[in-house]
């Protein structure tokens, strides 16, 4: 990345009909994270509109998702004091991301490496541009990764596909990464948009109580062990019954007419 490039990174911010897009938005620098950038965006996930039903990260531009964390200009004690803030800021960032209250998609336009990438992670899943290229270096920079990060590839590879990822450094494509479990879903760069914001319209129709609790559910049933998890899961199942969503959905169903969801 240049190191003259301006310092003018951002999270871009815009709603749809049903979503908060959260842009990266640092094009001199590859949409590199400064952190202003990641305190921004940890906030912005920690608190999203009432009036949305999901988040999607994406970069901006064409060619990167997030190149990691900002590092330019720095060297010795400074580039290593740089670091570690960075790694205390994406720890948190990431945080915000998995434990936000929406579902959290990430729409991979481009190039997503090192914390750039534990960012798409975090997410609930990943589409990515067919154009996209994913990868770890952080073992090249003689940097052991943070056990949150690392667990959270640990559960979407496993762990050998990990121990590839990390160990080697090497990129690898979109349809890679697919058959690694590192994204989801592959589609043509020039679709990417459409079919989040199709994704993100289809969680519009479903009950926001039954979705915030489903996936609560998912994350305790795959975190604790049963029955622990599963008596937990069954008192998110008690509230939804009793709530009024779940009378105006079989109202609507039996009526055969959209649901109207509380806001």
């Amino acid at each position: 990345m240049p190191e003259d490039a301006p310092d003018t990174g951002e999270i871009l911010v815009e709603c749809t009909a049903t979503a908060l897009v959260l842009r990266i938005h640092n094009p001199g620098r590859a949409n590199a994270l400064t952190p202003a950038m990641l305190a921004s965006l940890g906030r912005l996930a920690s608190d999203p509109p009432g009036d949305v039903r999901s988040l999607v990260l994406t970069g901006s531009g064409e060619r990167h998702f997030c190149s990691g964390l900002d590092l330019s200009g720095a060297r010795g004690e400074e580039l290593q004091a740089r670091l570690r803030e960075g790694e205390g800021l994406l720890r948190r960032a990431t945080a915000a991301l998995a434990e936000c209250r929406l579902p959290v998609v990430a729409a991979v336009n481009g190039a997503a490496f090192g914390g750039g990438l534990e960012l798409a992670v975090a997410c609930d899943w990943r589409v990515a541009a067919a154009s996209a290229r994913l990868g770890m270096p952080a073992a090249r920079l003689g940097v052991v990764y943070a056990p949150e990060g690392l667990l959270r590839f640990i559960d979407c590879m496993g762990p050998a596909r990990a121990r590839m990822l990390f160990l080697t450094g090497r990129p690898v494509t979109a349809d890679r990464a697919r058959e690694l479990g590192l994204v989801d879903e592959v589609v043509p760069a020039g679709e990417l948009e459409a079919r989040v914001a199709e994704t993100s319209a289809d969680i519009a129709l479903a009950g926001p109580g039954a979705v915030a609790a489903t996936r609560s559910a998912i994350t305790l049933l795959h975190a604790a062990p049963m029955p622990e998890a599963a008596q937990d899961v069954e008192r998110l199942r008690a509230a939804a019954y009793a709530s009024p969503e779940f009378a105006e959905g079989l109202e609507a169903a039996a009526e055969r007419r959209p649901p109207r969801w509380a806001p």
